[in-house]
């Protein structure tokens, strides 16, 4: 009877050992998924914030010391392919701006390059399509490279999976390269319309491009509210990327 008491007591201490390991570790979850949460929210502002001065890398501390195992190694991660994506488009952004694309359509400008035969407007083009391409491939690189360092990290099977297959899905359409194809469109819009810069008669009458015919006023105008939508698309999903980016996690 006494070792049977004694069987029974030490079966009851394993249960209540159990019971107050299993309530641990779920306490010590919540925490760590608390501490990662804010880490990455603070993160993530500090990423936004750098992301809007293109004259210099990002430069954010991706380790910290409030967390620990598994959601350090998230975090992290996860900072430096936002980071390393961040600066892959403001290079691309800034090689634009160098090109005066945000100025393609300036009246006075293509006034004056039409008197030298349009050659700023030809190379402004073909300069834009080249770091839209570049800008591509180095995007697509960024997302191959992720994913083969993601397969290697030591990390808690939960949290690396739905990781891993968000990027797999986004290797080939994502937010950013939902831009990128929208941009392309633009582009698109904008060598036709310099098609029919270069091909019809026209003259500047204040900051507008008049053209003698009716059918080519027509069709330069559908071209310009085409390029109007895409932008407006574009801001869109720019406000949309941060929702995407949480829903990673």
């Amino acid at each position: 009877m006494r070792r049977l008491l004694i069987v029974f007591g030490i079966i009851f201490l394993a249960v209540i050992g159990f019971f107050y390991y299993d309530h641990t570790s779920v306490k010590n979850e919540e925490a760590n998924r608390q501490a990662f949460d804010l880490v990455m929210t603070e993160k993530m502002r500090q990423l936004s914030e750098q992301a809007q001065d293109r004259s210099k890398p990002v430069n954010i501390d991706i380790h910290d010391n409030r967390l620990k195992g598994d959601y350090k190694t998230l975090s992290e991660f996860l900072l430096k392919y936002w980071a390393k994506n961040i600066d892959t488009r403001n290079t691309y952004l800034n090689q634009l701006a160098a090109a005066k694309w945000d100025h393609f359509l300036d009246v006075n400008r293509l006034d004056a390059d039409r008197k030298q035969n349009y050659v700023e407007t030809t190379q402004m083009l073909v300069t834009v399509r080249q770091a839209m391409q570049q800008y591509q491939q180095k995007n697509r690189k960024n997302k191959i490279e992720a994913l083969n360092e993601l397969k290697k990290i030591d990390l808690r099977k939960d949290l690396k999976k739905p990781l891993q297959d968000k990027l797999e899905q986004n290797a080939e359409l994502d937010p950013e390269n939902t831009l990128i194809l929208n941009e392309l469109q633009i582009l698109g819009k904008a060598e036709t319309m310099f098609d029919l810069l270069k091909k019809y008669e026209w003259q500047k009458q204040g900051n507008q491009i008049l053209f003698k015919e009716d059918a080519q006023v027509k069709q330069f105008n559908q071209l310009f509210q085409d390029v109007l939508k895409l932008n407006s698309q574009i801001n869109q999903k720019k406000e949309q990327n941060a929702e995407v980016l949480e829903e990673a996690l």
